[in-house]
């Protein structure tokens, strides 16, 4: 058999990974990122520059770089070699550190360049994720240097492979320039058409909503918190500002929402009635430079102004997709009574949706047309930035008081796993602060979130690789019918059990993709190997999506079982299984080790790491997870290491467990290490 490999041995080092990976998945985390240095002795910069790929688009279960580079390059190392030089190798050292922090980025692996010895050493090695999601794993892969080929069954998560790994690689520095010119130009655009339906010194509106019953106007909250001491108290008709309001919070009144959504459809759809959309949409709140103030005559008069525009625009024929919201999308449950895609938005949010719709599907034309595929290429990032903006302004957002911002439109998923409406809601500054942020064309040494920033990381990375890495639109339940190759890795976090419903989450933004995309949406899908789904349709594949949709769908073991099969044909008779898995529940955990029993896999190592931040929001809105992530290893039934010591297996899973912390302080909750110590007593059975 092959030599055994340094993930299956001792050497891992759970505690450097875990804390960096802790870090790096944290919410604004400059205050992680000053206690790091501080450990690591390093000098803090006065700023940190931190282009996560996260901002390139929304995504579920993002996952650490630092732990997917680790593990990849774990799977390739021999186990001889020592702790001290596998961290050497991934980048993990004082020097790189250093001299990382003096260009002004964080302390952590993601940033750094492996040893250029690993790119020897990977070279000729094949790295496959067959369910890629958001791309952490075969983007590492393709920085060690290996072959990587990335499968995702979902086309919003392909979309987002092919921009964060495979056009970075295959055009390098040139693709960022072009993306940043382009957003310049498209900023410039919406400035021209839209600035006259906004205050350039406004950065953000709260919207109350309110419905008539009964010929009275009543309000679907009275109480809005602005900031952890203010809030707007609604009593009587009369809206204030409350300046000490410490424990107060949103009080919506859910049982007017159905009427709200029914009145609201009316004045986006069939009806121009001012008075109606004045209390619908109520503004009540302007959050401006200098603070909060209630608001006045013109801030009414410029949703006016928008409302008219909307009208024009929607007597002469509009793109913004007008299908209706899917009835059996789980997560759209709750708002099914808006009926339609269009109707996610009040008329100024409609207009400016609209007038960036129409921009981008021109501009893309006119890119193919001079630039031919790398056109295509500028282009996604175009649609990606209108969908980061549609997620930002929509009639679904709130306000984050914790914060002091508008939360995403997502954000109610996270917290509830389904999209739903408040009683106020927050509307974005388009033209004049969400188009610069999203895209930040022009920041230096500082990011908020922009997809240029990140791309100019990930083109600076990748430059020169593009022969290294293939993407493509891939059921794993038939990964053998169309990749014809052994690999020597396969290297998964596939979904966890009944965690997320990929599927329905991502139907709200495949339509503004489509749209936006359509001039060239089947050339970006030139990697289609999906027999029964085209990206003509308004739906995204769903009969073949491995996870469990509650309490009695048994699908998920029968799916989970037939993947496990086609990773085991690809993979080479010494090659090594790589699974992430994270869940509270022990039937999920029997669920997954009883697939890889009877797929003939045996585990050979399980390695505890810290995959969340508790202040992630997808972390706190989750009753099902974990604060650590479970990594079986696991080989071939008849392929494993003659040593294999199950006591041993066992000491070292519990000893790495209370290793894996988010803080050198921290202690692992003894809940949280309960659970693990079951999980791998489960994982164990297939150890032989």
């Amino acid at each position: 058999m092959d030599t055994v490999r340094f993930i299956e041995g001792g050497g891992f080092p759970v505690d450097v990974v875990s804390r960096d990976a802790a870090i790096e998945m944290s919410f604004k985390p400059r205050p992680a990122y000053i206690a790091r240095c501080k450990e690591l002795g390093l000098t803090v910069p006065r700023r940190f520059y931190d282009p996560k790929i996260r901002s390139i688009h929304p995504w579920l279960a993002r996952r650490s770089r630092s732990v997917a580079r680790a593990l990849n390059l774990a799977s390739l190392l021999p186990v001889t070699v020592s702790t001290s030089e596998f961290l050497k190798m991934l980048g993990f050292s004082g020097e790189a550190l250093r001299e990382l922090v003096s260009k002004g980025y964080p302390p952590l692996i993601s940033y750094t360049l492996p040893d250029p010895s690993v790119l020897e050493l990977a070279r000729g090695k094949i790295v496959v994720d067959p369910m890629a999601g958001g791309g952490s794993i075969p983007l590492e892969a393709v920085i060690l240097g290996a072959r990587t080929i990335a499968c995702e069954y979902n086309p919003v998560a392909y979309l987002i492979l092919k921009a964060t790994i495979e056009y970075p690689a295959k055009y390098g520095l040139q693709l960022y320039r072009r993306v940043r010119d382009e957003a310049r130009r498209l900023i410039g655009f919406a400035r021209t058409v839209l600035g006259e339906f906004y205050d350039e010194d406004v950065e953000g509106y709260i919207v109350l909503r309110r419905v008539k019953v009964d010929g009275k106007v009543a309000p679907l909250a009275t109480t809005i918190p602005l900031t952890p001491r203010k809030a707007i108290v609604v009593k009587g008709g009369i809206t204030a500002i409350v300046e000490d309001s410490r424990g107060r919070s949103l009080d919506t009144n859910r049982g007017l929402l159905p009427l709200w959504m029914k009145e609201h459809t009316i004045i986006v759809e069939r009806e121009f009635d001012i008075e109606a959309l004045t209390t619908l949409h109520t503004i009540v709140v302007v959050q401006a430079e200098k603070g909060f103030r209630l608001a006045g005559d013109r801030d009414v008069k410029l949703l006016l102004r928008a409302y008219e525009k909307y009208w024009q625009l929607k007597s002469e024929g509009m793109l913004l997709p007008s299908i209706p919201l899917a009835q059996d999308n789980e997560v759209f449950e709750d708002i099914l009574p808006l009926g339609r895609y269009s109707n996610l938005f009040n008329p100024r949010q409609a207009l400016a949706t609209e007038m960036l719709v129409r921009y981008t599907r021109g501009r893309v034309r006119e890119l193919v047309e001079r630039e031919d595929d790398f056109g295509v290429a500028v282009g996604l990032y175009l649609a990606l930035g209108l969908d980061r903006v549609v997620d930002f302004n929509s009639i679904l957002t709130t306000w984050n008081y914790e914060q002091g911002s508008i939360r995403d439109s997502t954000g109610s998923y996270y917290k509830f796993r389904k999209f739903r409406l408040e009683g106020v809601y927050a509307e974005a500054i388009v033209p004049f602060k969400t188009l610069d942020w999203v895209f930040e064309p022009d920041v230096e040494g500082e990011t908020a979130g922009g997809i240029c920033p990140v791309l100019g990381e990930l083109c600076e990375k990748l430059e020169g690789k593009g022969d290294r890495v293939e993407i493509y639109l891939a059921d794993v339940l038939e990964l053998s019918k169309h990749l014809d190759i052994k690999t020597d890795v396969v290297n998964v976090d596939p979904p966890y059990y009944d965690q997320h419903v990929y599927s329905d989450f991502s139907e709200f933004f495949w339509p503004f993709l489509k749209t936006a995309l359509d001039v060239v949406i089947g050339r970006l899908f030139n990697n289609n190997l999906l027999d029964s789904w085209a990206p003509t349709s308004w739906r995204v594949p769903k009969e073949h999506e491995v996870i469990s949709r509650g309490s009695g769908d048994t699908s998920f073991k029968e799916k989970f079982k037939r993947a496990l099969v086609e990773m085991s044909r690809i993979l080479k008779d010494d090659g090594l299984l790589v699974l992430w898995f994270n869940h509270r529940s022990l039937d999920a955990w029997k669920t997954v080790v009883d697939a890889l029993q009877d797929t003939g896999f045996r585990v050979v190592n399980v390695i505890p790491l810290v995959s969340e931040h508790p202040t992630r929001s997808v972390t706190k809105g989750g009753t099902t997870g974990l604060s650590h992530v479970l990594v079986l290893v696991a080989r071939k039934s008849g392929t494993q290491p003659p040593h294999i010591d199950k006591d041993e297996l066992r000491r070292r899973a519990l000893e790495w467990a209370k290793k894996a912390k988010l803080l050198p302080s921290y202690e692992v909750r003894e809940e949280d290490i309960k659970v693990l110590n079951q999980a791998v007593e489960i994982a164990l059975r297939t150890t032989k």
